[in-house]
């Protein structure tokens, strides 16, 4: 059941990372908020199912932007298995509620940018490093602000 509430979640995620954020993009750099979701998965259920929603959120993603097949899933999925390393059960929600929930989000917006603006990049005129900076890092800046509104959000909620 909780696997299902991930992937309703995930599906409204990608409607608006679609419709909205382009809405939201400066200079034509977006915010990924799949990946902060999917760092929020990854934290808190571990390696493989942050692969696992990584795989199928980034393949339902390459399907609904109509980008190149298989970009989005291979880069989500290789952020998560990374994610995926600083897991721990024991300090999870210390981890989803403080400052290394902002430097696992950088850490896979790094990973994800750089291998979608690699794979992107191949066969074009425009140089990685160009590309890299201009989105990958300035992108992967504009996730982790963004990403800042969610980690407001899980430290105020109370546990019990």
């Amino acid at each position: 059941m909780q696997y299902l509430t991930y992937a309703g979640i995930g599906i409204l995620i990608i409607v608006v990372q679609v419709l909205i954020s382009p809405l939201l993009s400066i200079a034509g750099v977006s915010p990924d908020f799949l990946l902060i979701f999917l760092v929020w998965i990854s934290i808190k259920e571990g390696q493989f199912a942050g692969e696992i929603a990584g795989f199928v959120l980034g393949l339902l993603l390459d399907i609904l932007s109509s980008n190149i097949l298989g970009v989005h899933t291979l880069s989500k999925t290789a952020a998560c298995f990374c994610i995926g390393y600083f897991f721990e059960r024991e300090r999870t929600e210390q981890n989803l509620r403080n400052w290394p929930f902002l430097l696992l989000t950088l850490l896979a917006a790094v990973i994800n940018n750089g291998l979608y603006y690699f794979l992107i990049t191949r066969g074009t005129e425009i140089s990685f490093a160009e590309f890299a900076f201009r989105y990958g890092a300035v992108g992967a800046l504009y996730t982790v602000f963004i990403a800042i509104f969610p980690l407001l959000y899980w430290s105020r909620k109370r546990t019990y």
